[in-house]
């Protein structure tokens, strides 16, 4: 037995086998990852509310399985404890969880009413580690962080979080040599050391010894540590070995489907590993590629096909479930394993969806709806013939950067790869990994166009215009000066009897606000000479503008109709400015000369690249324009006169009023946009997508804010509408969906997203940033929506 009997005596504990203990010092949210045996897992849960502030401090903690699915849930309510400034009793509940087998768990721990609490655990799983920074809050204990570090330069930071934490706090190496000796003497000061990759003993775990738990410290690097010696194992080498965690599929009786994995080596030397498939009662699974063992590279990746057929005597309603393993020869130790579940019946992917879609931890569109389109995710644009073309982001994801196109019923990827590396010899990869957006727009002729900027070794970025004349089949290209641009796509009413206009963004200097720069802004009329791509001299718009956002939102800057290009942009102001200055201005093709500028009004915040315009036209030629916002409402106005920016603008109104409440705003609320995409339908409806910060408006959590992805339309002749969710996110505070709202020829609205957020207890399970991307579709503008197939595209060519 482990010598932590100084705590099982405080905690009025009789143990009789061994334990792993994490004394109740953690304030937060955080990941506790379990290696455990399988069979009978024993789990006490300790909480100490602080109360420092008003409120209640209510604990919750879930497990979760390597697959993600939930074994546990429990809560620990407030202390009741009324008097302010005193820490209260400690409060624990204990559980008693079978598990599915070994291997590693996940167990969540949290506090929805805002973290005014410390926690611990007293667990039979022999080993446990935490992930990433440490704040500790209890001065009144004393104990040590184990740690392995990293084999390669990093940098420790730590302080006395309050005056209980004052102390001297030792750094140690492998054998026990003092490396560093943080005089934390004053609470809230920072004191930093630098470890060079070489530095000290490191045959055995690293230690801060704590004088008093009442401290922060931070790494530049995450690291995992526990305060328990031997309770450390290297959680890193089997995080995400296997993705998705969990999948599911419907299929008719007798049915058969081939799901796809990805086997990933981040963390460990080439490795080989051993395959294997389970499947329940009527279940038939087998691994189809690669063969077994497969041996993948350091940072590699292979993607594992299985097969998957159910027993043709299974009735609609029936599930099976299956399981796929990956163990590396030679070490068992290193293994993970994910599940899938086939279901009997219709997909509800196949139908409208009971909108918000409310996300839930590893549960998205698959495992809820079984959607798996045959087509890779992500925001998608139409030809003339509404034909659907979607770029890829990356080449890493997807094995190569092209579009994909859907020709006869069948999605065809269209590389351009090749063009790149034969260009620039130098070239990596797509600059942000589509960070920039992936816009695809279209001429009269067929053409089709997307500008994206290519990172090259050793050289400057470099943006590129890539043309196909033949729906991908072959390629060609033009550079252009910028860092960022954007491109005209359809968005409704807008006519383009030429080569797309693209807007170039050109950093002049940096501004001291985080998000701005002063950037000149041109606009290029490219032209296909001869069937050659050419860029033409680009037409200065403005000076001093304030950049462009297109990784969320990505709305149209420019709206061309009968000769003139509407330009939208916003500038650098004083600070004591209402908000971003927003302009328009007009490009005379007939002229080549843009007009003066025209303010439309002020964008909030000031100085802030996230609250960009939009811009469209309806079918009469009106020009409509939101102004963005950064977490406030956006503002809409419209040309007085159809096609003409310098008749008058209607006064300007916000979109939204509800939707956040809190003790600031009253019973009403207030309107909190961000990331504005817009479009006209064919009956000069509005159609705009945002994310939207809520609190106090829905069931999901509740007292917290968090953010929505939602849309709103207005009617020709009518006011904004409510907003209407159609996300939810499984956790509460920030979020982004990477959103962008198009429409097709017929007036068909695809909203295309992934989820990110902040809290790493649930965003560090997932390699890449825009996992989970998902496209649907409303057929009748934004009343019904519904997750899109290969089908609905099809329906969308044949529709009149």
């Amino acid at each position: 037995m482990r010598l932590h009997l100084i705590w099982l005596v405080l905690l009025g504990m009789v143990v009789s086998a061994p334990c792993a203990v994490l004394p109740p010092v953690v304030r937060g949210s955080a990941i506790v990852y379990l290696q455990a045996p399988g069979g009978v897992l024993d789990l006490t849960l300790q909480k100490r509310d602080l109360n420092i502030y008003d409120g209640p401090d209510v604990l919750e903690a879930r497990l979760f399985s390597t697959d993600g699915q939930e074994l546990m849930s429990v809560t620990i309510p407030d202390d009741g404890q009324v008097s302010r400034g005193k820490a209260g009793a400690l409060q624990e509940v204990s559980q008693q969880v079978t598990l599915p087998g070994p291997g590693g768990y996940r167990l969540q721990v949290g506090s929805p009413t805002g973290g005014d609490l410390v926690f611990g655990m007293v667990t039979s799983a022999p080993r446990y580690v935490l992930r990433g920074n440490l704040l500790l809050n209890d001065g009144t204990v004393a104990g040590k962080v184990y740690f392995r570090p990293l084999g390669e330069a990093m940098t420790v930071t730590a302080q006395a979080l309050h005056d209980p934490g004052r102390q001297q706090m030792v750094l140690r190496d492998g054998a026990g040599a003092t490396l560093k000796t943080f005089d934390l003497l004053k609470a809230g000061q920072d004191e930093t050391f630098a470890m060079a990759p070489d530095l000290g003993d490191r045959t055995g775990l690293w230690s801060l010894d704590l004088q008093h738990t009442d401290v922060k410290i931070q790494w530049d690097k995450p690291v995992y540590w526990t305060m328990d010696p031997g309770a450390y194992f290297e959680a890193e080498r089997s995080r995400w070995l296997l993705l998705p965690y969990r999948q599911t599929r419907y299929l008719s009786p007798g049915g058969r489907a081939v799901l796809e994995f990805q086997l990933r080596n981040s963390f460990n030397p080439a490795t080989e590993f051993k395959l294997e498939t389970q499947g329940g009662t009527g279940l038939k699974c087998k691994v189809l590629e690669p063969a077994s063992p497969v041996t993948v590279a350091n940072k590699g990746m292979v993607t594992v096909k299985v097969e998957v057929r159910d027993d043709p005597g299974m009735a609609p309603g029936n599930s099976m479930q299956g399981a796929l393993t990956a163990t590396a020869v030679g070490d068992p130790s290193l293994t993970q394993s994910v599940s899938f579940e086939v279901r009997i019946g219709d997909s509800p992917a196949d139908k409208p969806l009971k909108m918000p879609i409310l996300l839930r931890r590893y549960e998205h569109e698959n495992v809820q709806f079984g959607y798996a389109p045959e087509y890779t995710p992500n925001e998608v644009y139409f030809d003339l013939a509404n034909r659907p073309w979607m770029r890829h982001r990356t080449e890493s994801m997807y094995g190569s950067e092209g579009i994909q196109v859907l020709q006869e019923g069948q999605w065809q990827p269209r590389g351009f790869t090749d063009l790149f590396r034969r260009t620039y010899p130098g070239y990596k990869t797509n600059y942000g990994g589509g960070f920039l957006g992936a816009k695809v727009a279209f001429d009269d002729r067929g053409g089709a166009y997307s500008p994206i900027r290519l990172a090259i070794s050793g050289q400057p970025s470099q943006c590129v215009l890539v043309y196909t004349a033949d729906g991908g089949l072959t390629y060609q290209m033009s550079p252009f000066v910028g860092e960022a641009f954007d491109i005209e796509q359809f968005v409704g009413h807008n006519r383009l009897a030429m080569v797309p206009p693209v807007l170039a963004y050109v950093f002049r200097k940096a501004h001291p606000a985080p998000f701005a720069a002063y950037e000149d802004l041109f606009l290029y009329l490219p032209q296909v000479r001869e069937g050659k791509l050419e860029m033409g001299e680009p037409v200065k718009v403005a000076e001093n503008c304030v950049g462009s956002c297109q990784h969320s939102g990505a709305p149209a800057s420019t709206a061309t109709r009968d000769g003139k290009t509407h330009v939208v942009w916003g500038e650098i102001a004083p600070e004591d400015a209402p908000g971003v200055p927003t302009y328009i201005a007009t490009y005379d093709h007939r002229t080549g000369k843009v007009g003066e500028k025209v303010l439309l009004g002020y964008a909030p915040p000031v100085n802030d690249v996230h609250n960009v315009p939009a811009v469209c036209q309806d079918s009469e030629g009106y020009v409509h324009v939101v102004l963005g916002s950064h977490g406030q409402a956006f503002q809409y106005t419209r040309s007085l006169k159809p096609n003409d920016a310098y008749s008058g603008w209607t006064k300007i109104v916000p979109v939204l009023s509800t939707g956040y409440i809190d003790e600031k705003t009253g019973p009403t609320g207030s309107g909190r946009q961000t990331y504005i995409s817009l479009v006209c339908g064919p009956d000069d409806t509005l159609h705009i997508a945002y994310r939207q910060w809520r609190r106090n408006v829905d069931a999901v959590h509740p007292n917290q804010m968090f953010a929505a992805l939602s849309v709103q339309s207005k009617p020709k002749t009518g006011e904004w509408g409510p907003a209407q969710p159609i996300v939810l996110p499984p956790v509460a505070g920030y979020s982004i969906y990477y959103h962008k709202l198009t429409i097709d020829r017929h007036g068909w609205l695809y909203l295309s997203y992934s989820y990110w957020t902040s809290d790493t207890t649930y965003q560090d399970d997932f390699p890449d940033r825009y996992h989970n991307r998902a496209v649907v579709v409303s057929k009748d503008g934004g009343k019904t929506w519904k997750l899109a197939t290969t089908q609905d595209f099809v329906e969308g060519m044949a529709a009149k």
